[in-house]
């Protein structure tokens, strides 16, 4: 295993909470490190808000379209191209999700660290085989969608 890394901080996380104290800790000079197992802005970013949220705004832009008649306006007939709906969505998303990594990334005392943490220790948490040390962790994983009477393997 590799040499211990001694930080002021660790956030375990980057959904809603993680990297804004990650950056509140690097701007008030501690070390921090943010780790992140998959995807960067955590469920609200990649499969909650903002996706859903971009869905809903071409539901409903269809939806006015389709009542052109009653402001105004004719407008054919409306079809909905889902690939593109889709496409349109990723897009909105991932520009989300690389801004946050982009911006913790570019933070001034954090370090990021992408793997999976597993806790050693009270203070030790292990990423990739890299041991990662500090007074104060913070658990910031979020959760995970479920299919009521299913189980996950």
């Amino acid at each position: 295993m590799a040499a211990m890394n001694h930080y002021d901080a660790i956030v375990i996380g980057t959904g809603q909470a993680g990297p804004s104290l990650a950056a509140r800790f690097a701007d008030a000079g501690m070390t921090v490190v943010i780790v992140e197992r998959h995807k960067f802005g955590g469920t609200c970013v990649n499969t909650g808000c903002i996706p859903t949220k971009t869905l809903v705004a071409s539901a409903y832009a269809a939806h006015v379209a389709r009542r052109g008649d009653e402001y105004g306006f004719a407008n054919g007939d409306v079809r909905v191209d889902m690939k593109r709906v889709k496409a349109r969505k990723d897009a909105v998303s991932g520009r989300s999700n690389r801004g946050v990594e982009e911006w913790l990334r570019g933070l001034k005392n954090c370090t990021v660290v992408q793997g999976h943490a597993r806790f050693q220790s009270s203070r030790t948490v292990v990423v990739n085989d890299e041991v990662l040390e500090a007074d104060k962790i913070f658990i910031n994983v979020g959760g995970r969608a479920s299919v009521p009477g299913h189980s996950r393997a």
